[in-house]
């Protein structure tokens, strides 16, 4: 077996097999920690972030009300947000959720990026 550098903790092996002679490939994790995340306020509060199965508009809304409220304090919100628009990430990352998300790859880029005049950006400076 032939192993690869290990990328972010995490060990990938390009070569082996199974008992079937199939190769063996260790797929990474759909995300890599990143070093801001340390410092986000919403670490450790992932229910509001993410929302359970079957879960009504009236939920939805409440539950998103308390994630921006908890992200318009956080030190790395911009890094945050950046990262769920790249990596098409679900959930409410960055003070924005899915479909807030999606309407900003939508934007021409000259109107991706968020003046001071946003109430969350503003809330950061």
């Amino acid at each position: 077996m032939i192993d690869t550098p290990r990328r972010s903790g995490i060990l990938v092996q390009v070569n082996g097999s199974t008992s079937s002679g199939d190769p063996l490939v260790r797929l990474l994790p759909r995300w890599v920690q990143q070093e801001w995340m340390a410092d986000a306020a919403c670490k450790g509060r992932t229910e509001h972030f993410f929302a359970p199965h079957g879960e009504q508009a009236d939920a939805r809304e409440l539950r998103e009300a308390i994630a921006r409220a908890i992200c318009v304090t956080c030190p790395v919100l911009s890094s945050c947000r950046e990262y769920a628009r790249r990596h098409r990430e679900q959930g409410y990352w960055g003070a924005e959720n899915d479909d807030e998300r999606l309407e900003a790859r939508r934007r021409p880029s000259r109107h991706r990026h968020r003046s001071a005049t946003d109430p969350v950006i503003a809330a950061q400076g």
